[in-house]
């Protein structure tokens, strides 16, 4: 069969401000750069949705050291170090790039209310909408001459060498030590698509270099505040190609989150104007902790799971700060609303994914990874302000070091490409129940993922629980081994449960009450190679784990 074939010198997988930021950077380098999104670029994503919230050092006496050892400190000194300084240097510059380059009006707030900071660092745009940002940013990636695809789903990587195998318990495909040089894609539901394919019909794409910069994987649980295309897939599919992931066991929830009687995130200012938390007997249960409701997310987290209900309570806010801070509740309320306000944690920030280095460069040659789809930035948690100024940050690194280190295949090497992606497209693909147009992988499967996650990888995690959690995904990857699409998502959520169940200690988002507290011994990271976990320490050289 034909397939339509696009060339590039940078391909970037992403529709986000990671992957307009590495696509801004590479064009202004001269490559020719395209983006293929599944959704609409600008406003798809977490970015696009988010509170536009980024950190930068501008008040006296703040400096890099101190904003690096706050990372660190935040990410309970597993952070990869270099990753932690190249945030701490690069994130002032970026920011206020944005008012420079893409027109983006911020504010910059002087009173610190955002937990783990040592100064204020606050910086959003006016609206607190994310899009406010990403729309400037798609504006100027199209203006300097950034190619997009839309609406177009990317299902896998494509090598210059080396033939699909299948290895493993879970039926995954392991790729030889070939370059990473593209990526096969479909299109999407919406009709004819940019590259003149109709739906569901595939789509070459070939590059010197390729950027994934596709988010996290927050919508394999239940209650999550990410849209609901972040499920992960673009990491389970790297990982199918060799790259390594790391810190998967690392999943953050937001604590400020109204659920009853309707969906509000809350900012911490709130709090810091006097609501305060209590459960169901009225107890202000976060009162010992010096910081109160201020505790940095993990904590916070945490209490409010061992309390079951969290009721919000707004009576010591003034009518003019709860109007200015959280106009939504304020509006809930002027409408005579008298009931209970409910709160629970939902997920929100995956800090594990694609191991990089402070380039953005992945374990696999031709690869390259920014935002929230890698692991090693933020550690065992993350603060506030600091997944957009990462965005920002590595985005930019990335899309420079994927333009120095491009190498375009030959047209031996393209020929075959184009040949194992149609041979990909017939064996994995065509005939897999793979939707085609872009909507929902199967139901059922995702939904039990969810559940899964939600139940026994989640806010606290037992040993026990996670056993039966990483036993079921086993299973749930051997039923769907012969739908790629699908399996790719089951195997980030059984990577995530073996990482948990491997680490046997409670350290920053990572919970297990039958190991208490950090241990020594667990200061370090997980990597992931293949189907062996190993752990690596400041001190010591990789070692597997077992299970």
């Amino acid at each position: 069969m034909s397939m339509t074939v696009i060339s590039a010198d940078v391909l970037v997988i992403g529709g986000g401000q990671a992957a307009l930021r590495a696509a801004i950077e590479a064009r202004r380098q001269g490559a020719k750069v395209v983006m293929v999104s599944k959704g609409k670029i600008g406003a798809g994503g977490s970015s696009a949705i988010s509170d536009a919230v980024h950190s930068a050092i501008l008040t006296d006496g703040d400096s890099v050291e101190i904003f690096y050892q706050d990372i660190l400190r935040g990410g309970k000194q597993i952070n990869k170090p270099e990753l932690a300084r190249a945030l701490a240097e690069d994130c002032t510059s970026r920011v206020e790039e944005l008012q420079r380059e893409y027109q983006v009006d911020l504010h910059f707030e002087k009173e610190l209310v955002t937990p783990g900071h040592s100064f204020p660092r606050r910086c959003y745009h006016a609206s607190s909408a994310g899009i406010a940002i990403t729309r400037q940013l798609r504006v100027y990636a199209e203006r300097i001459g950034v190619e997009f695809y839309e609406k177009t789903a990317v299902v896998d990587l494509l090598a210059s060498s080396g033939d699909p195998n299948r290895s493993g318990s879970s039926g995954g495909i392991a790729d030889s030590d070939g370059r990473i040089a593209g990526a096969l894609g479909v299109v999407a539901s919406g009709g004819v698509g940019q590259v003149g394919e109709t739906e569901g019909e595939p789509v070459i794409f070939i590059a010197g270099s390729t950027i994934v910069a596709t988010g996290g994987f927050g919508r394999l649980y239940t209650h999550s505040d990410n849209p609901a295309d972040v499920s992960g897939e673009m990491i389970g599919i790297a990982w199918r190609h060799g790259a390594e992931l790391q810190d998967m066991e690392f999943v953050q929830f937001y604590p400020y989150r109204l659920v009853e009687p309707v969906n509000i995130d809350l900012f911490t200012k709130l709090f810091a104007k006097g609501a305060v938390m209590r459960n169901d007997k009225g107890i202000r249960f976060l009162e010992h902790y010096p910081q109160k409701e201020l505790e940095t997310r993990d904590i916070v987290c945490q209490e409010m799971y061992l309390q079951g209900k969290v009721l919000l309570d707004v009576l010591q806010v003034s009518a003019q700060d709860l109007q200015a801070v959280s106009p939504r509740l304020d509006s809930l309320l002027k409408k005579g609303y008298g009931g209970e306000l409910v709160m629970q944690p939902v997920e929100h920030y995956s800090m594990g994914g694609i191991s990089i280095d402070e380039y953005g460069r992945t374990s696999k040659k031709g690869l390259y990874a920014c935002g929230e789809c890698t692991g090693g930035v933020h550690g065992a948690n993350r603060f506030g302000g600091g997944a957009l100024t990462e965005a920002l940050v590595f985005g930019a690194r990335a899309g420079s070091t994927a333009v120095a280190e491009a190498l375009s295949p030959s047209t031996h090497q393209i020929a075959h490409i184009v040949k194992e992606a149609k041979e990909r497209w017939a064996n994995f693909y065509s005939n897999t129940g793979f939707p085609a147009d872009g909507q929902e992988l199967p139901v059922k499967v995702r939904k039990r993922v969810q559940e899964l996650m939600w139940e026994k990888v989640g806010i606290e995690r037992t040993e026990q629980g996670l056993q039966e959690a990483c036993d079921e995904l086993d299973a749930l990857a051997d039923t769907v081994r012969d739908s790629l699409p699908l399996l790719d998502l089951v195997q980030v959520a059984r990577i995530a449960a073996r990482s948990a169940l491997a680490r046997k200690e409670s350290r920053g988002a990572h919970r297990m009450p039958e190991y208490p507290g950090e241990r020594d011994e667990w200061r370090g990271n997980l990597i992931v190679r293949g189907e062996e976990i190993y752990f690596h320490s400041t001190h010591d050289r990789p070692s597997p784990m077992n299970g």
